[in-house]
């Protein structure tokens, strides 16, 4: 979709989902870019199109989704407007680098390529995510491969659930099972189940993490394996995620459900690897910090 004001092709979550203000009668042509940019130049905050005031609480809600937005870097625009540099590329180099400061992105940062792997819109009504864990027991004999989910309100953790935290007595909708244990093949099981649609509006991203108890890496456990589904839609896997790319670790964040500004939610594999168990999280979270990119 093309944005009114900047003539750029953008992402459908680029833009508002209805109305720039709640007395607007007209969906916008304008990306949220575009929208911020302009109220924050004026003093008035009016609609851009048709000048409906904006109250103080639904400007200061487009500024916060904008900060926070991680969909602002556009590589290939600035690709476009950074190809004219001939034979030298040291300075093509230098000019790009330049841009990417404008960014917060300084020298030698890793920059997180997030693959969207299941997009849900509202319509769907996912109801009941279903994050589903088997392992194997290693060689040495009985050990635990964790199943962990971090809810996060922005760059706050909100509730953790685990087989420690199971349950929070004010959350009926959210549950960890705890160990399942198979003794006779050697197989454990663990389940969580979150109700997307009951979750408070502030709440905007679930982590699911692996990590070994005991075992010095994930590759001690037998064929382990996941399925991420809708309770509705069992046989549609919403992450693919191969658990083997993890063997050497000993915890993986192998993937976040994330709720963008217009209320879609989104599966989008993570795989960034890490150290921590359900003992100490503190490795695990600080990886999250730094794949959010905040600041504790």
């Amino acid at each position: 979709m093309k944005c009114e004001k900047c003539q750029i092709d953008k992402l459908s979550e680029e833009f508002p989902l209805s109305t720039i203000s709640s007395t607007c009668e007209h969906i916008t042509s304008w990306c949220l870019k575009c929208i911020v940019n302009y109220l924050r130049e004026t003093q008035d905050h009016q609609c851009p199109i048709c000048k409906a005031e904006l109250t103080e609480q639904e400007f200061k809600e487009y500024c916060l989704f904008w900060d926070n937005a991680n969909f602002k870097i556009d590589f290939e625009s600035h690709l476009q407007t950074n190809t004219n540099f001939g034979n030298n590329s040291g300075i093509f180099y230098e000019e790009y680098e330049n841009t990417l400061t404008n960014y917060g992105i300084r020298a030698n940062s890793h920059i997180q390529l997030m693959v969207v792997l299941y997009s849900i819109s509202k319509k769907d009504s996912l109801k009941n995510l279903v994050f589903d864990l088997y392992w194997g027991y290693p060689a040495s004999g009985v050990d635990f491969l964790d199943g962990t989910c971090l809810i996060y309100e922005g760059d706050k953790l909100w509730k953790k659930y685990d087989y420690k935290n199971k349950f929070h007595s004010d959350i009926s909708y959210i549950w960890h099972s705890g160990d399942v244990l198979d003794k006779k093949n050697a197989i454990g099981h663990q389940k969580i189940k979150a109700k997307l649609n009951q979750l408070p509006p502030s709440v905007t991203q679930l982590y699911l993490i692996l990590s070994s108890y005991s075992s010095p890496t994930i590759e001690h456990f037998r064929k382990p394996s996941f399925k991420l589904y809708d309770e509705a839609r069992p046989n549609n896997q919403l992450c693919e995620y191969k658990i083997c790319k993890a063997k050497k670790s000993q915890a993986v964040i192998m993937c976040l459900i994330n709720r963008s500004f217009n209320g879609k939610w989104k599966v989008i594999e993570v795989g960034r690897l890490s150290q921590g168990t359900v003992r100490d999280y503190r490795p695990i979270m600080e990886n999250i910090k730094d794949f959010i990119g905040t600041e504790s």
